[in-house]
């Protein structure tokens, strides 16, 4: 009973001082706020789990230039999948913009160069279709692409026919092979894939070879925690 007689009590209290109210509510108010805000960036940067099936297993590998992280040349990167014997797959991506053409309008999408095997690595099923085939990764082989769910919605109306027939990406008939599931899209804003071909001839190049072939802007790779370092120099090679 006492608890519910201070609680009359402060609520007369709080009544015959309306401004007292007001400033103390207003200060609940933008402390509960600023503390649910800094909870939400935390749990989404550091908390959550990434958007991928038995997401402990995925690493992300760097170059590193004087202490700082660098994309790697394409020679760099045949080299690691070439040694890597603690990893069950090494797959390279670069951003990208591309230009679209349909029938309606064109227009500039962001877009993601990966290497063949890219897709199948995050762990998501298609929707449908497939992922690039390894021969898709040569230079001279014929030029495909994957969607997004969101995107092929958008664009395309959700045609399930789409997959097998051609659009236009950089004035260039590209097959479409793929179309993957919602899960995928986790609030980026790529729209689609096209293949990276990294040659071991692109890092003897140098800069005169546009960065998107020859320069990879991050490396994820895939591993068992156990077998984790199990080789010094993988591990000293890939920089975890």
């Amino acid at each position: 009973m006492n608890v519910l007689r201070d609680a009359r009590y402060g609520v007369r209290m709080l009544r015959r001082n309306p401004g007292f109210t007001a400033v103390a509510v207003l200060a609940l108010a933008l402390g509960i706020a600023a503390n649910t805000a800094i909870f939400s960036v935390v749990y989404a940067t550091l908390l959550a789990p990434l958007p991928y099936p038995e997401p402990d297993q995925l690493v992300m590998v760097w170059s590193r230039i004087q202490g700082n992280r660098n994309v790697s040349a394409a020679g760099t990167y045949l080299e690691w999948k070439r040694q890597a014997t603690v990893f069950q797959d090494i797959n390279a991506w670069s951003g990208r913009s591309a230009n679209l053409a349909t029938a309606d309008r064109p227009e500039q999408v962001p877009a993601n160069l990966t290497t063949p095997g890219f897709l199948v690595m995050m762990g998501h099923p298609f929707a449908y279709g497939r992922d690039f085939r390894p021969e898709e990764g040569v230079e001279g082989r014929s030029k495909v692409v994957v969607l997004t769910n969101v995107f092929w919605r958008q664009r395309f109306n959700a045609d399930p026919t789409l997959v097998g027939r051609t659009v236009r990406l950089n004035g260039e008939p590209h097959p479409v092979v793929g179309v993957m599931p919602p899960s995928v899209q986790r609030g980026t804003a790529i729209d689609l894939w096209t293949p990276l071909r990294p040659s071991t001839q692109d890092s003897a190049r140098g800069p005169n070879v546009p960065p998107t072939t020859w320069r990879m802007a991050r490396v994820a790779v895939p591993r068992k925690w156990a077998r984790l370092c199990q080789s010094g120099r993988s591990c000293a090679t890939s920089r975890m």
